[in-house]
């Protein structure tokens, strides 16, 4: 619970500790920690990070300078749509970070998971979204130490 308080007060500001709800949104935050059972422990490999970020980091610049272009370029042709793209992450830690950094990469947003197959909402649905999909998912593998081909062959 002191972790909680401590977050709070690094986000809201120690002013805002003052508050009736903060003690009430820590003592829920504490409680929920200590209820809601721990997951399956997932070991992190620290050297598949830089090349995790990097991979975003280029892409989210590549897709914003995209996507501003295509908003003061009023003739460029869009095909704006659904995609489907069925995920090979293991549910967990693993695939709320795939969602999360999808849905912040510009163009695209992760709308909905039904088992494995996931909907995104994407500006042009002509372009090769699915190979952009494949490798963020294979270097998220890579920073959970996940073998995405072992996965595929047992199913």
């Amino acid at each position: 619970m002191f972790a909680a308080g401590v977050l709070w007060a690094i986000l809201a500001g120690t002013e805002a500790l003052a508050h009736p709800f903060a003690w009430l949104a820590i003592a829920m935050t504490g409680g929920a920690v200590l209820a809601l059972p721990a997951g399956r422990a997932m070991g992190l490999h620290p050297a598949a990070l830089p090349a995790l970020a990097g991979f975003f980091l280029r892409n989210s610049v590549l897709g914003g300078i995209d996507v501003a272009w295509r908003a003061a370029t009023p003739r460029l042709p869009l095909q704006p749509g659904f995609e489907s793209y069925v995920v090979r992450l293991p549910h967990g830690p693993p695939l709320t970070l795939f969602m999360a950094m999808l849905s912040l990469l510009p163009g695209t947003l992760a709308v909905r998971l039904e088992g494995r197959r996931m909907t995104l909402h994407v500006l042009d649905l002509r372009g090769d979204n699915a190979a952009t999909l494949t490798e963020l998912e294979r270097r998220i593998a890579r920073l959970y130490g996940l073998d995405l081909d072992a996965r595929e062959t047992r199913r």
